[in-house]
């Protein structure tokens, strides 16, 4: 590892005005190759700006700095370090572009992944060494997140899925307990280490079935007492089964597939039984029982995760719950500046709830507007078809779409901030903690991979979008494989979801896939209908 005293040499590179210049030469060549990869034309002029520019740039910051290097959390070298979910996420916003780092940044949270299938909650990037970040300031709570070890499931399919790198799949990597002499006590392959995030969250379960919250899960400021139930880790835990589920089927082990396929089973059933509060579904259950985002709260009534989320995992899909979930969502949190986190506001700190109460009404996770969440139910809307109403959410958070509120937003107009304040603040709209925010990496792919609807799969390109009925069409070249993709996407019909017909170099193929070429440029067309 370079210290002080590697700085006079690395000073000595840029000593002559030639040497400068080809750093901004190889600079500038980074970023030419790195924003090729993914090209897209569509009739909103904010909305090419983001994905061609602002928003790849902005997951290349997260990917390397996560919530490392903040002014808005505790400053460069603190011992925040980078979060294990974090990163994960953020990953996933810049395997197009730079597979094989990423790749990397993927090893490295594998292995400070525990032997039990959990994970250590953040760790320093420079020596490795691990922690299990806030939940140790509580010793009646749990030590453990019960969300982390999920995310590496989603960022590891999506590198599969992107690069066709199964080998990967069996590299060797140490989960992070050490012995005396700072040797790993066990090394797995990067499935098993899935496998065993997956299996930890099947074995810690509570009164209902449901995953146990541990001391926290995506939302850090609710601690509620050991034994609480996490309807987001449900969730999270069905869309990472179903992701590991499709790993095995591609290479062929049809037995764990249908396993997997089996634990999904039972853990939609959990949630069906438990968790459906009449209009919308619940957030947590208590140790004793008590339901969190139950209209028969005072506060916290109704939490967007616990909705989108069951879009997004597939439980909701029973008699159309998922799609009456959302329609509370666009009653009670949805704003023309962003959808709010939960609502009602807590007013007044409540220790068995946490840090949550420590905010005022509509700011932060209190109520406000939580950008890292909103793209979760952009998606959920393409998924429902709804195509109008994914785009608008869009929108109203779309930094570019911002500059004539400038003074009021107050965040740079090309980049995500991490909160904004919702309608319960005196300041509504003021955004806050621009850059270092998750929202990044999952607006990067909910604008590429659900509104245009160009996802790589393991058995080919995707073609699927969801797009306002008043588009005529848009264009996208996609990088991918080793291939160049140009994809035409015509709506004659003013419709918002459904390839109708699609041909792959002038061939006509049968649904809505291309199958992976290894070389060369292929011509696309796809049309609704």
């Amino acid at each position: 590892m370079d210290g002080p005293g590697a700085i006079p040499a690395a000073a000595a590179r840029f000593a002559d005005s030639a040497s400068v210049d080809r750093a901004f030469a190889e600079l500038s060549a980074f970023w030419d190759r790195y924003l090729s990869v993914i090209r897209v034309e569509t009739p909103d002029a904010a909305f090419n700006s983001m994905l061609n520019l602002h928003n790849p740039r902005q997951c290349f910051t997260t990917k390397t700095w996560s919530r490392y290097l903040s002014l808005y959390q505790l400053g460069y070298g603190s011992d925040r370090g980078i979060g294990f979910r974090d990163s994960s996420q953020d990953v996933m916003g810049v395997i197009p572009q730079i597979p094989e780092e990423a790749r990397e940044l993927i090893e490295k949270l594998l292995s400070v992944q525990s032997r039990d299938g959990s994970a250590y909650h953040q760790f320093n990037p420079l020596t490795m060494a691990a922690g299990r970040g806030d939940s140790m300031e509580y010793e009646d709570r749990p030590h453990w997140y019960s969300d982390d070890h999920l995310w590496i499931v989603l960022a590891v399919a999506a590198y599969a899925k992107e690069t066709g790198n199964y080998a990967f799949l069996d590299k060797t990597v140490p989960f992070y307990e050490k012995d005396k002499a700072e040797k790993p006590l066990e090394t797995g392959s990067v499935l098993e280490h899935l496998f065993r995030g997956v299996f930890f969250t099947r074995s810690h379960t509570g009164a209902h079935g449901l995953p146990l919250l541990g001391f926290a899960d995506w939302n850090d400021t609710v601690n509620l007492p050991a034994g609480a139930e996490s309807l987001f880790t449900a969730h999270l835990y069905g869309w990472a089964l179903r992701e590991l589920a499709d790993l095995c089927a591609c290479l062929g082990n049809h037995g764990k597939t249908a396993e997997l396929l089996q634990w999904y089973g039972e853990m939609q059933e959990a949630v069906l039984a438990s968790a459906w509060d009449g209009d919308w579904f619940v957030r947590y259950f208590n140790a004793d029982g008590t339901p969190i985002g139950s209209a028969k709260n005072e506060y916290g009534k109704l939490w967007l995760n616990a909705q989108s989320w069951a879009v997004l995992s597939g439980f909701g899909d029973s008699e159309g719950k998922g799609r009456k979930a959302m329609d509370a969502v666009a009653k009670h949190l949805a704003t023309e500046k962003g959808i709010k986190l939960s609502w009602p506001g807590y007013n007044g700190y409540d220790r068995e709830k946490g840090g949550v109460t420590t905010y005022p009404p509509g700011a932060k996770e209190n109520g406000g507007i939580f950008l890292h969440p909103n793209p979760w139910a952009i998606i959920a809307e393409t998924l429902l078809g709804e195509g109008d109403k994914a785009f608008d959410y869009y929108r109203r958070i779309n930094p570019a779409a911002k500059n004539a509120i400038a003074d009021e937003y107050e965040c740079e107009p090309y980049c995500y901030a991490q909160n904004i304040l919702a309608d319960e603040h005196p300041n509504f709209g003021l955004g806050r903690n621009s850059w270092l925010s998750g929202t990044s990496s999952w607006m990067y792919q909910t604008g590429v991979k659900h509104i245009l609807g160009i996802r790589p799969e393991h058995g080919g390109l995707l073609i699927d979008p969801c797009i306002p009925r008043d588009w005529e069409g848009f264009s996208v070249i996609r990088h991918c494989r080793g291939a160049e993709y140009r994809i035409s996407v015509k709506n004659p019909g003013r419709v918002s979801k459904g390839v109708a017909s699609l041909t792959v170099d002038g061939n006509k193929v049968e649904g809505n896939r291309v199958p992976w070429f290894e070389s060369g440029t292929h011509e696309i067309e796809a049309i609704l209908g």
